[in-house]
């Protein structure tokens, strides 16, 4: 995965019958003036045809502040999704997402959004998804792109998806964190009062989740616990001790309730917590590693590269803060 500039022009496409909820998603993200909080600024750009009142769905219409031609020079373009996901999409429209992208800027879809992305051929040979109702019909709208059927969204670089209501909030999260780094991100999603981060890679909802047992801790509080020895030489078999339950119980009420395997989180919680180290700290990569439960500097290597495609020092230099913590040294992680 490359990275890119950080953001500071954000063109949205406006099409007839676009979702409201999408647009107040990415109003409230970047649309918003959060100066005060480190957050932005931003220019949000509303781009339609003729730049006049376009009807969004389920009520009202919305005022475009430019025309199709606004979606050049945007650092990021953004394509809400649509009440009939297989509604045409304008000729025009289509040229001018295909000429945003080839300019090398960012294109993401919100939900069914990826049907828009789909007609412009932004999709071909790509991991994507959308709204867990329409996966069979993304499949048959983009036959040379590969559908994720279990995720929150995807990213390829310069294409994201996103699946559908509140999956669009995550990854509207995961492009400023990915652009402007986790304190920003941290920032927003205190002002939006939600957790800052979730993974991609968690399924879009849960069937039948099993409630934790009450004479037993719950995963959740497992979780918590982990959360506060993340540093410690700590597995999935001190998770299961933790909880007290079954080891297939254990995984099967893990899965359930977040839609990972315990490993896979326990994995991604200690490179989200490492990526924060080496964006406010001027730790050593060792002791990065020491701090965020990855042990040694080659395995964060090793995990960083694998979940963001570069080493710790060359994330440090693209998302390193503006003010760096000092990070108070404890007798236990000496």
């Amino acid at each position: 995965m490359r990275y890119f500039p950080a953001m500071r022009t954000v063109g949205v496409l406006l099409l007839p019958g676009s979702r409201a909820f999408d647009l107040g998603v990415i109003g409230e993200v970047w649309g918003v003036d959060r100066t005060d909080s480190g957050i932005g600024p931003f220019e949000v750009r509303l781009c339609a045809s003729g730049r006049g009142r376009v009807a969004i769905h389920p009520f009202g219409q919305v005022e475009a502040t430019h025309g199709l031609s606004g979606l050049a020079g945007c650092d990021l373009v953004l394509v809400p999704g649509r009440v009939d996901p297989h509604a045409e999409v304008p000729v025009a429209a289509v040229a001018a997402l295909r000429k945003a992208h080839r300019a090398g800027i960012t294109v993401a879809s919100l939900c069914s959004g990826a049907f828009t992305l789909a007609a412009a051929g932004l999709l071909d040979g790509r991991s994507v998804t959308t709204h867990w109702r329409l996966l069979d019909d993304l499949e048959t709208a983009a036959r040379d792109a590969v559908v994720q059927r279990d995720v929150l969204f995807t990213d390829e670089g310069d294409v994201l998806t996103s699946a559908g209501v509140v999956g669009g909030l995550d990854l509207c999260l995961h492009l400023v964190r990915r652009d402007h780094g986790a304190d920003v991100a941290a920032a927003l999603a205190r002002r939006l009062v939600m957790p800052p981060a979730r993974e991609g890679g968690q399924r879009q909802y849960v069937d039948n989740p099993l409630p934790p047992k009450p004479s037993r801790p719950s995963v959740s509080s497992t979780m918590d616990w982990a959360l506060e020895r993340i540093a410690d030489d700590i597995g999935v078999d001190d998770l299961v001790g933790h909880a007290g339950l079954s080891e297939r119980t254990f995984h099967r009420e893990f899965a359930a309730a977040t839609g990972v395997t315990p490993g896979r989180w326990l994995r991604a919680q200690r490179v989200r917590l490492a990526r924060r180290l080496l964006e406010t700290t001027e730790l050593p990569v060792e002791r990065v590693a020491q701090r965020s439960g990855l042990g040694t500097a080659a395995n964060l290597r090793r995990r960083l590269r694998a979940d963001v495609g570069v080493g710790p020092d060359s994330y440090r230099r693209t998302f390193r803060s503006v003010t760096v913590e000092a990070w108070p040294s404890t007798s236990t992680s000496s």
